[in-house]
């Protein structure tokens, strides 16, 4: 018996939901931004969106910057991790 033929359909279905996890996952306040300019545009009168844009790029570089400094303060072997010694 033959494996099924795949189906484009889903599969780029699946991709365009990996990269939305993506974008949301690394920079948030750009991703959101933008589709919210790109839904409510037309409903909004938006005088000067890339100010928006902008606001949006400097947070998603500062969120970075916090977990990269996060990360690089976490020690390597926590202690809650350890094995426990038996009483």
């Amino acid at each position: 018996m033959h494996r099924p033929r795949p189906n484009w359909l889903a599969e780029s279905a699946a991709l365009g939901d990996q990269l939305a996890d993506w974008l949301l996952r690394h920079c948030p306040f750009s991703t959101l931004a933008l589709l919210t300019l790109v839904v409510l545009g037309s409903a909004l009168q938006i005088t000067q969106p890339m100010v928006l844009v902008i606001v949006a790029v400097i947070g998603d570089v500062s969120l970075s910057l916090v977990r990269r400094v996060r990360r690089a303060r976490r020690p390597a072997d926590p202690k809650h991790l350890a094995p426990r010694a038996p009483a």
